[in-house]
């Protein structure tokens, strides 16, 4: 367990970054951004320097606001690396476009008629998601559907795909889909994309909105249900997600009907907590959980956190938690390193 973010200044905006001359990252970037009475939680740079407030981080010096600016944390994890540039507004390398990113796939069904066309009715009320095909051209053998934080695009982690280590042999399609654009009452009614309303951000005080959690995690299973199609082992299949991303990950997968690889829930909670253990689906106890949450967490609290993983260890579920020191409401190289593992087990079991 080290530390994982470090400080760092540039064109006005507070970094956090990561270093590993072992890996093939050349750099993580998280930003944080503090916007005038909004919260942001996984947008991309490029973007969020449009509001009217902000602030910029010292090493040891609180964060100064001007105006009635509310202090949030604006998460945009930008990832590049020396041969790909892949996210937050960078230009897609000709092979990413070759490779399928931003494209539907087209599938025969075999399940009955009225399950395609319920799966289709849901999955056409969102944005068609990107999706990165095995980089060699190989048909795929397993996939991975990451989900986003609230006002970020599927496109904000797309970078993912090509720098998160996969097991030799597994040919990973990677599905990053974008949430609806809805009114969210934290932001005082501000039309963004999300997963579900989110109405405070601490712990005593979030209501969580069943009607669009529910509905974001039928749209996970509709997506899962696309790659079972395309001819892919519901058991090859991992659901993750970042913040209410993952959040949505943990539900889709706890109520799930089929056999999931695993599920990967980074700096998130798990709602509706008092459903539990009625509405598990019939192998939520088989289920491989990784969870993952940094200390210094301003936005969903490491303890919000590691309170959702001792319930659901209570509960039986096979879960792990891993704590990133000095991480805040981000992404690390340690971290993910340990995805990497997490892969390695659950995919090539």
């Amino acid at each position: 367990m080290g530390t994982c973010v470090h400080a760092c200044h540039a064109s006005g905006l507070g970094f956090s970054r990561v270093e590993r001359p072992d890996r093939s990252i050349d750099r993580i970037i998280v930003a944080v951004i503090v916007a005038d009475s909004s919260v942001v939680i996984g947008m991309r740079a490029t973007t969020t320097v449009r509001r009217g407030v902000w602030c910029a981080r010292r090493r040891g010096e609180r964060a100064v606001t001007r105006s009635r600016a509310v202090v949030v944390a604006a998460i945009a994890v930008v990832v590049a690396s020396s041969s790909t540039s892949s996210v937050g507004g960078t230009p897609l390398s000709p092979s990413h476009r070759r490779e399928g990113i931003g494209r539907r796939h087209r599938v025969r069904s075999t399940y009955g008629a009225r399950a395609v066309r319920a799966n289709a009715h849901v999955m056409a009320s969102y944005p068609a998601p990107i999706v990165v095909e095995p980089r060699d051209g190989s048909p795929a053998t397993s996939a991975c559907i990451v989900l986003h934080g609230l006002g970020d695009t599927g496109r904000g982690w797309a970078g993912a795909a090509t720098q998160i280590a996969t097991p030799r042999g597994e040919k990973v399609r990677w599905i990053f889909p974008t949430a609806k654009t809805v009114p969210v009452t934290l932001n005082g009614g501000m039309r963004m994309t999300a997963w579900f309303d989110l109405n405070a951000l601490d712990e005593g005080s979030i209501v969580d909105d069943r009607v669009m959690i529910e509905e974001s995690a039928r749209y996970v299973d509709a997506l899962v249900r696309e790659q079972m199609e395309a001819g892919i082992p519901s058991e090859k299949i991992i659901v993750g997600g970042f913040s209410q991303g993952g959040a949505i990950a943990l539900t889709a997968s706890l109520r799930s009907e089929v056999k999931l690889g695993g599920c990967l829930a980074l700096s998130t909670y798990l709602p509706l907590r008092g459903d539990y253990p009625d509405k598990f689906g019939p192998h939520a106890r088989a289920l491989k959980i990784f969870q993952g949450h940094g200390t210094h967490d301003m936005v969903l609290q490491y303890a919000y956190g590691q309170k959702s993983y001792e319930l659901l260890k209570e509960k039986g579920i096979d879960v792990e938690f891993k704590t990133y020191a000095g991480m805040a409401h981000s992404a690390c190289a340690e971290e993910l390193d340990d995805v990497a593992d997490f892969f390695t087990r659950t995919l090539a079991a």
